[in-house]
């Protein structure tokens, strides 16, 4: 019996690590090769866990899309940039039951992160580039030690492939 919530746990766990999705949209009709400046706005949080819903956090995944957009070949600049870049956090605690019956169950607790990157173009007013990138993690903690490996991971698709 305990090899078995130790096999369910093992695989528990191995699907929460291959957990993590993106999506992105973008405009077609942009060329994205215009843009040599972004400004990044300050980010926006939605958890009720202290590890997530804390300004280092949010630093922490500003300095990442930051450096990732600089590596990239972009400048940052305040006055007049091309791209307005603004991300969003939102976190939601989970738990689910593994194993069977009442003295093998086993309460596992995961922490599912969403951050969305947006890109606007001061010209034209409108979005030009859309991430989401979903990251599932057993806490909080771990959650938000990985936020800003996946901001660049979202970002290495950009500027989009032609």
């Amino acid at each position: 019996m305990k090899s078995t919530i130790a096999i369910s746990s093992l695989l528990f766990a191995s699907m929460l690590s291959l957990a993590d999705t993106h999506h992105i949209e973008t405009d077609k009709k942009v060329d994205f090769s215009t843009f040599k400046t972004f400004a990044v706005r300050e980010g926006r949080v939605s958890s009720r866990n202290a590890e997530i819903n804390n300004k280092l956090t949010l630093k922490a995944i500003e300095d990442s899309i930051r450096a990732t957009l600089i590596a990239g070949g972009l400048k940052e600049a305040a006055d007049r940039p091309n791209l307005i870049v603004s991300f969003s956090l939102a976190e939601e605690g989970q738990r689910g039951v593994v194993g069977r019956g009442i003295r093998n169950a086993q309460v596992v607790s995961t922490s599912e992160g969403t951050l969305v990157i947006d890109m606007t173009s001061p010209a034209a007013s409108a979005p030009v580039w859309h991430g989401i990138y979903t990251d599932d993690e057993d806490n909080a903690a771990r959650l938000a030690k990985k936020l800003p490996g996946d901001a660049k991971k979202l970002l290495s698709e950009f500027p989009p492939k032609r």
